[in-house]
């Protein structure tokens, strides 16, 4: 999707830490939290000797998926850097009914940390392991461990979409494809992946959400976003951001400070409809 900004924007992509190529930071010291995320952003911004904040001292941030819970957050916390707010199926918001007993077992400091690595690691698709048909007698039997693995929610790359392709100039290789790279190249993957389950800014995030709001109206235009509003784009099809559900939870917190777009696709919207986010995202900048 960056490539469609290329004319007009200077555009820069960053990896949360532990994804791709990026590095991991002991999750034992420097739990995957706002915390941590707002100190990547922040290195991201000195990154370069041309200003990533123009003239304004401001700059457009974009978010998708764990990436727009972290956006959200950041912009609660520093209205005056962030110009424009843009969330793609975002997390933050998450309705506490779709965190199953199990994975709050799992992800609860209940198991050793290597079991619950194995688990997720399995769960993701590390194992290839296809899980036995059980009968209702055998339910009876399962372990709180079984269970947890089980229920565990897959990898959100892991869905319908999995087999797009991640770009037109790397046509081959799928969006499970990196996945399946991360689960056997990236030592830090797993760990960055449960970290950010635990310590995120994944659900309950209403008062920050809410500060957004507040913060447009008001006097100062450094705290208010340039639109006043966020820009929140959704899949019809999501099954991992349930799209009637956020737009609902998202008025509520918001208010009139949001304009919602709900287009056609999954949870893997900026990769599989890249051109049609853009053009949506443009077509806000412009009114």
């Amino acid at each position: 999707m960056a490539r469609a900004f290329q004319e007009g924007c200077r555009v820069i992509v960053r990896y949360l830490f532990g994804r791709g190529f990026s590095s991991t930071p002991d999750p034992t010291s420097q739990p995957q939290d706002i915390q941590l995320f707002t100190t990547q952003i922040l290195l991201v911004l000195s990154s370069s000797p041309i200003s990533w904040t123009g003239e304004n001292n401001r700059f457009s941030l974009v978010g998708y998926s764990l990436g727009g819970g972290v956006a959200a957050s950041f912009t609660s916390y520093f209205p005056n850097l962030v110009e424009s707010l843009i969330l793609i199926a975002p997390a933050g918001l998450m309705r506490p009914n779709h965190i199953h007993w199990t994975s709050r077992f799992l992800y609860g400091g209940f198991l050793p940390g290597k079991l619950v690595e194995y688990l997720i690691w399995r769960r993701l698709g590390g194992g290839n392991a296809s899980t036995p048909s059980r009968s209702n007698e055998d339910d009876n039997k399962i372990t709180p461990t079984q269970a947890a693995e089980e229920e565990t929610p897959s990898h959100p790359a892991l869905t319908r979409d999995s087999s797009a392709s991640i770009s037109t100039r790397r046509p081959s290789v799928s969006i499970a494809d990196v996945v399946s790279w991360q689960l056997t190249h990236h030592a830090g993957f797993i760990p960055s992946f449960i970290s950010s389950i635990q310590h995120a800014p994944v659900s309950s995030q209403h008062s920050s959400w809410k500060t957004i709001a507040t913060n447009q109206s008001s006097p100062s235009p450094q705290q208010r976003l340039l639109e006043k509003k966020v820009l929140l784009l959704l899949g019809r099809d999501d099954n991992v951001i349930i799209a009637d559900e956020l737009s609902e939870d998202a008025k509520a917190v918001l208010g009139d400070a949001v304009d919602i777009c709900i287009l056609d696709g999954g949870h893997e919207l900026p990769v599989t409809d890249a051109d049609i986010v853009a053009q949506t995202i443009v077509s806000f900048w412009n009114q």
